[in-house]
């Protein structure tokens, strides 16, 4: 049976990744809340570097899922490439201004005031001024947007206006303090006004500017896309002047591709990548590890069937030897443990996230004590996934099996399974996609605030949260002002979210890809994505 190790790149693209040029990795958690005086974040501009691009970064995904350049469309991962971010992290996890050079918190935490740079342009010659940031942020935060990071700067979240002040200050006030909206302002990447007013939304798309590193070439949908360096870009300029991504389904294909020298970035099973290795091939290791879980959704209806009962859950959990996982499926290189987007050394971790033992008796000894399966009309548990992840959630089919649950995969396309589990519903018990179970393998963050929202919240992207306690704690740890009273209060709510077995967590992985002869280095900086640091990476010295 093939190990899949890294999961396909478009899913790896929306982790908080660090680059570090000797393959280390930073574990240091941000700061997140401010004290109750201002807090000015450093205004030392990038150091601003002209070279001479030259050569292509090409790059295999096995699948494209959301092809669009719009930030407003589910996570848009290309467009993070072309567009700058209103803020970002620096190596060590602490948030630094992009766009807005400078930033403050009022006293009572409810208004934020960014100052923005004033020597920032778009592709299209364009200034960028405080107009694109207020167009952008409340563009972001409309109902029309389907990003799972939008919601939290929405009004009915806990806006209460944004305004321009001056041509390079913006404003935005909150009906609460909430230190940790720093996150989603970094998510927020900043469009030209002026250009999308005159050309329409839709002609937008096809033919997007922004002011980040690289500027749109050619999109073939299903095919490839295409982007060039901006050689008059603000920050620092790319080495390589093109970045071209191949959608190829097939990592037998990739592979073909990567020894021919037709892509340099691959992501292969773990056979193959250690294959690759022995023969001599470049792994790079970057960042924080890559955590694989499994969810469920609906589990307060009883219309969700087993998974309604927390037994069952916990059983589901206890089945799993994932120590055997971490040994021959990564091959040595993982761990067991981990929980939804956080990891050991990671903001708000605490003992209490420790991974549950193997232990198949426990789990048969839930199972009887919830009468299972005679106590369901229909005992079958139904875990979804794409055909890229099919072997790994085989894997664990077996486990389930050996002790008696009855556990069906249902594969579907990327797409239509980030509408199942990735776009809000306020569920009534009667969707279809009521105790459904989805697995996610992705990597790790500094800071899974938000994260932990979309999981746990009742409110959240992932229709799996809908319980009164853990939205009070939530609530309560997000407004705290004193930074060590809120990552104290965030560790116990992850703690107590932990017990309701809504989000399993299974391995933490070392994140590895296999990379080409044609590709050098990333400078040691911290990124949101991928697509953030093509800008940083060298030339092979």
């Amino acid at each position: 049976m093939k190990k899949w190790f890294l999961v396909p790149l478009f899913l790896l693209l929306a982790s908080v990744i660090v680059f570090t040029s000797c393959g280390g990795q930073t574990t240091t958690a941000p700061t997140t809340a401010p004290t109750t005086a201002p807090t000015t974040a450093p205004t030392t501009a990038p150091t601003v570097t002209k070279p001479e691009p030259f050569g292509t970064i090409t790059i295999a995904q096995s699948d494209f899922a959301y092809e669009s350049t719009d930030p407003i469309y589910y996570e848009s991962f290309w467009g993070w490439s072309m567009y700058d971010p209103l803020l970002t992290w620096d190596s060590t996890g602490t948030y630094v201004g992009m766009v807005a050079e400078s930033w403050t918190i009022s006293p009572d935490g409810n208004t934020w005031t960014f100052k923005i740079r004033k020597d920032i342009k778009f592709q299209n010659g364009d200034p960028l001024t405080a107009e694109d940031v207020k167009f952008s942020v409340d563009r972001f935060g409309s109902d029309e947007s389907t990003n799972p990071w939008s919601w939290y700067l929405n009004f009915k979240y806990n806006k209460v206006s944004s305004a321009v002040l001056d041509p390079y200050t913006f404003q935005y006030v909150t009906a609460k303090p909430e230190p940790a909206l720093v996150i989603p302002f970094a998510w927020t990447r900043i469009l030209p006004k002026k250009y999308i007013e005159s050309v329409g939304q839709d002609a937008f798309r096809k033919s997007p500017v922004g002011s980040g590193p690289w500027k749109f070439v050619e999109h073939v949908p299903e095919t490839s896309f295409t982007m060039e360096a901006n050689t008059a870009y603000w920050g620092k300029v790319p080495e390589y002047k093109y970045v071209k991504y191949l959608q190829v389904p097939e990592e037998a294909t990739q592979v073909a591709m990567l020894k021919r020298g037709e892509v340099d970035l691959v992501t292969v099973n773990m056979d193959r990548l250690v294959q690759l290795q022995k023969a001599g091939w470049t792994t790079m290791e970057f960042g924080l590890p890559t955590v694989s879980n499994i969810n469920f959704q609906g589990t307060w209806f009883e219309s969700a069937g087993p998974t309604y009962d927390i037994r069952i859950r916990q059983a589901m959990s206890y089945a799993l030897n994932r120590q055997e996982i971490s040994d021959t499926w990564f091959q040595g290189n993982a761990i067991p443990g981990g929980d939804w987007f956080i990891h050991p050394g990671g903001y708000g971790w605490s003992d209490a996230l420790e991974a549950d033992p193997f232990d198949p008796v426990k789990a048969k000894a839930l199972m009887a004590e919830a009468n299972y399966p005679d106590a369901w009309t229909d005992p079958s548990i139904h875990i979804y996934s794409t055909a890229a992840g099919l072997d790994y959630i085989q894997l664990l089919q077996g486990y389930w099996t050996d002790v008696g649950l009855q556990v069906v995969i249902d594969v579907v396309d990327s797409v239509v399974w980030g509408g199942y589990f990735f776009t809000f519903q306020r569920m009534t018990g009667i969707e279809k996609n009521v105790g459904w179970i989805f697995a996610w393998t992705f990597g790790s963050t500094q800071n899974s605030i938000y994260h932990s929202s979309n999981m746990y919240g009742s409110w959240g992207a992932h229709n799996t949260g809908n319980d009164p306690k853990s939205d009070e704690m939530y609530k309560d740890a997000t407004a705290e002002l004193d930074p060590v009273k809120a990552q104290e209060k965030f560790a116990a709510f992850r703690a107590y979210v932990k017990s309701l077995y809504i989000s399993v967590g299974i391995a933490q992985a070392k994140p590895l890809m296999v990379v080409g002869p044609n590709l050098g280095t990333f400078s040691d900086k911290t990124y949101i994505s991928l697509a953030d640091a093509l800008n940083y990476l060298s030339h092979p010295k």
